[in-house]
């Protein structure tokens, strides 16, 4: 299932992708002249498109978690890359205990040997070309 994007959605993605290309990584201070008040840990997906590089700098040089939000509903976040990094190296580990699981059931139960690739194929009718 494809979603198709609306402007904002693209809007936010092209600002990640020049953030991520070294574009618009710059220092301000944290309260937007335009807008009153600073960033909170929640803030609307629409306003962080047209204050991105506010959200990012908060985040970075405040080691701030910010919330993403859209008609009420908590959608995504912006996370300090050592948040992410442990949240990445939490999901390597349950993935590692659940794979050492499934081999030591495996070999507790004699080692059966698997399904053929060409069974699983004629199994489900999967087309193979």
């Amino acid at each position: 299932m494809t979603k198709k994007l609306n402007r904002l959605d693209r809007r936010v993605i092209e600002m990640i992708v020049s953030v991520a290309r070294g574009g618009g990584m710059r220092y301000e201070n944290r309260m937007d002249k335009t807008q009153s008040g600073p960033i909170g840990e929640a803030i609307t997906a629409e306003t962080v498109a047209t204050r991105f590089s506010e959200v990012l700098d908060h985040t970075v040089h405040d080691q701030a978690r910010v919330v993403l939000t859209r008609d009420g509903k908590r959608i995504a976040a912006i996370v300090p890359i050592e948040d992410y990094d442990t949240l990445e190296a939490a999901d390597d580990a349950q993935d590692a205990k659940i794979a050492a699981n499934a081999i030591a059931a495996w070999r507790q139960a004699g080692s059966p040997p698997g399904t053929a690739h060409e069974e699983l194929i004629a199994r489900y009718g999967i087309d193979a070309d």
